[in-house]
C-alpha cells in the first residue's frame, strides 16, 4: 500500500536528520544523521557515480517512540493517515512517500556472490581504480526485491540496519522465530531514499545500463527483520521514502514502487 501523493511529515526537532557537505562542490556528500551525528555516508549528488552507503560510528540505536512500537509490533495493515502523521513526527521535516509492503529480505555476506557491491555494481561501474577493491560499506545488510525497468535499468531493493546483528538480544529474537507464519505479522520501520544512477559511459554492451537503488535505513524492527531471515519468512515493512533526499524524481519514486508491488503481486499468484 502507498499513498497517490507524497505527504508533508516530520520535525525540525526530529533526532534524526539529513545532512550534506562540500567537496570541492558546494554540496557533495550526503549524510544520515542520527542525535546530530552521522550515521551513515549516503552517496554523493552525482547521479553518474556509483551508489553507494558506508556506516560511521553515529550508526549505533533504533529510533522509535513507546507509541510507534507498540502499534508496529501489533503489526500495520492500512495506512492510517492520522497514525501515518504520529510516527511521521519522528522524521525529519520533509516530503515522503509512505509504503507499506511484505519483504522477504536475504541478510547479505560481504564479498558474496550475493554482495551487490562486489557483483552488480562491479558489472557496470567495474572495480574501484585506486583501491582495486569493490566498495566495502563497513556494515551487514541485507537484500530484498531486485526487478528489470524498462531501457535496460534494473531495480535493487536494500535494507541496511542501525547496529550488527550481534548486538541483538537471543531471547527477543526466540520469540521472534516461534511466531506461527499464519499469526499477526509485526512491522519494521524505516527511512528511505532512491538514488538513480547510470555511468556515463561504460565497456561493451552490458545488459543493465542503470541502477535504480532504494535503500531502507532500519529504524525499528532489528530483530524481527532479523528472524524473518533466520526462518525464511516475510516481514511488514513501513517505509518513508524522502523526495527530497534521494537522487530521483517524484515519478521515479512512484514507478520503483509500482514495479515492485506488481512484482510481489505475481509472486503471490
Amino acid at each position: 500500500m502507498i499513498t497517490d501523493q507524497p505527504m508533508p511529515l516530520g520535525s525540525d526537532s526530529s533526532v534524526i536528520g539529513f545532512e550534506t557537505a562540500g567537496g570541492g562542490w558546494p554540496v557533495w556528500d550526503r549524510y544520515l544523521t542520527l542525535a546530530g551525528r552521522r550515521a551513515y555516508h549516503i552517496g554523493n549528488i552525482c547521479n553518474t557515480c556509483a551508489f553507494f552507503f558506508t556506516r560511521m560510528e553515529g550508526a549505533n540505536q533504533s529510533i522509535s517512540t513507546e507509541e510507534v512500537a507498540d502499534r508496529l509490533e501489533a503489526g500495520i495493515q492500512e495506512l492510517d493517515h492520522p497514525w501515518l502523521e504520529r510516527v511521521g513526527r519522528i522524521l525529519p521535516a520533509g516530503q515522503y512517500f509512505p509504503w507499506l509492503h511484505m519483504v522477504r529480505a536475504t541478510r547479505v555476506t560481504l564479498g558474496t556472490p550475493h554482495d551487490y557491491f562486489a557483483t552488480d555494481q562491479v558489472l557496470l561501474w567495474g572495480i574501484d581504480p585506486f583501491w582495486g577493491l569493490p566498495h566495502n560499506p563497513r556494515t551487514e545488510y541485507y537484500r530484498g526485491t531486485s526487478v528489470a525497468l524498462p531501457q535496460k535499468a534494473r531495480l535493487f531493493e536494500f535494507i541496511v540496519p542501525m547496529f550488527p546483528h550481534n548486538w541483538l538480544k537471543p531471547e527477543v529474537l526466540a520469540v521472534y522465530r516461534s511466531r506461527r507464519a499464519s499469526g499477526p505479522m509485526p512491522t519494521a520501520l524505516a527511512i528511505s531514499l532512491l538514488d538513480v544512477k547510470a555511468p556515463a559511459v561504460w565497456e561493451k554492451e552490458p545488459d543493465v545500463t542503470a541502477h535504480w537503488c532504494l535503500v531502507h535505513y532500519l529504524l525499528d524492527g532489528h530483530h524481527k527483520l532479523f528472524a524473518s531471515t533466520q526462518e525464511n519468512r516475510q516481514v511488514g515493512l513501513l517505509s518513508f521514502i524522502s523526495v527530497n533526499n534521494g537522487i530521483s524524481t517524484v515519478e521515479q519514486i512512484k514507478q520503483s514502487l509500482d514495479a515492485l508491488c506488481q512484482q510481489q503481486n505475481e509472486q503471490r499468484r
